[in-house]
């Protein structure tokens, strides 16, 4: 399990060298003539031929935009007709668009995860009594991966630069908010617990404060956002990894939690195995967000048996005092 650690961080850097650099399709001189010339045709003010479909423009498509996605795909035609293969335009994968929806199946996909929090939540709150350790903690944990699954469905919807920093954050959220869960599950029920809650809660909480501050208003630096996402992710994985691997034994419900950690790093090899849609449609990184949606269930599960372990040995603990 442990050896996920450096799996993860060398997909996730991959992935990150891969989208800092430009795109072939993109600066490609058919490309760039070809949306050169649609522009100065249809998109002056006197241009009257050329309107957006109700769709588009509700997607904010501008008339630009349509020139790029309409000049991407004979481009497109001539790399493969010259056996270059298919080629990346802006960072990504020609997509074949559903009512303005960029990455149709991408989004789709994210939704699906949002839902499962939404079900497993449900199912939580069924099982598990409100007076439970950690009742209120997986309620913040569900509305926070819950934000970062929305704007991960608009972004892929849409993408454009709020949407794209939105998505960057809600993902951030969701890993920092991790690392702050696993600490004070190592703490829950001992000495100064709320104390060790309050004080990593503020030094996360400042942290993620500050960094969306400069994303938003100082610069969007991509290698930066992604090296604090995989050092937080790389924490996360590795602390919850040993925690398992010491309690499993003791506590058979631990084997849930490992094998999540182990599927999380499986299914980050889509990302890994980059490849131009199918159909136009499903790319790597779609069928990665449709191989987490399952991963809900298992972490949830987790969760409820691990809460009501954590009742009966505060209810223990409360006995003896």
């Amino acid at each position: 399990m442990l050896e996920a650690v450096p799996l993860i961080i060398t997909v996730i850097f991959s992935f990150v060298v891969k989208n800092v650099f430009g795109s072939t399709g993109d600066r490609s001189q058919m490309f760039y003539s070809c949306v050169k010339d649609c522009v100065e045709k249809n998109c002056s003010d006197s241009a009257q031929d050329f309107q957006l479909s109700l769709p588009l423009r509700l997607m904010q498509w501008t008339c630009s935009d349509e020139c790029k996605y309409m000049c991407m795909w004979p481009t497109v035609n001539w790399f493969v007709e010259a056996e270059i293969g298919v080629q990346q335009f802006y960072g990504k994968w020609p997509f074949i668009r559903v009512l303005g929806i960029q990455e149709p199946a991408a989004a789709l996909f994210s939704v699906l995860n949002l839902v499962g929090h939404v079900v497993m939540l449900r199912k939580f709150r069924k099982e598990v009594n409100p007076d439970a350790p950690f009742y209120v903690i997986t309620h913040i944990f569900c509305l926070i991966c819950c934000h970062a699954w929305f704007w991960s469905s608009l972004f892929h919807i849409r993408d454009v630069r709020f949407t794209e920093i939105m998505d960057y954050l809600g993902a951030f959220s969701m890993v920092s908010f991790s690392v702050y869960h696993f600490i004070i599950r190592l703490t829950t029920l001992r000495r100064y617990s709320s104390l060790y809650s309050l004080s990593s809660g503020i030094a996360i909480g400042f942290y993620f404060i500050y960094h969306s501050y400069t994303t938003f208003f100082v610069k969007m630096d991509y290698g930066y956002n992604m090296l604090i996402n995989i050092a937080f992710g790389a924490i996360n994985i590795l602390g919850w990894s040993i925690w398992c691997l010491k309690f499993y034994k003791q506590r058979p419900y631990v084997k849930q939690c490992a094998t999540f950690i182990a599927l999380v790093a499986f299914t980050t090899l889509f990302e890994v195995l980059d490849f131009p849609p199918l159909f136009w449609v499903f790319d790597a990184h779609a069928l990665w967000h449709l191989s987490t949606a399952p991963l809900a269930i298992l972490w949830y599960k987790f969760l409820i048996d691990d809460c009501r372990y954590l009742e009966g040995l505060k209810m223990d603990l409360e006995k003896l005092a």
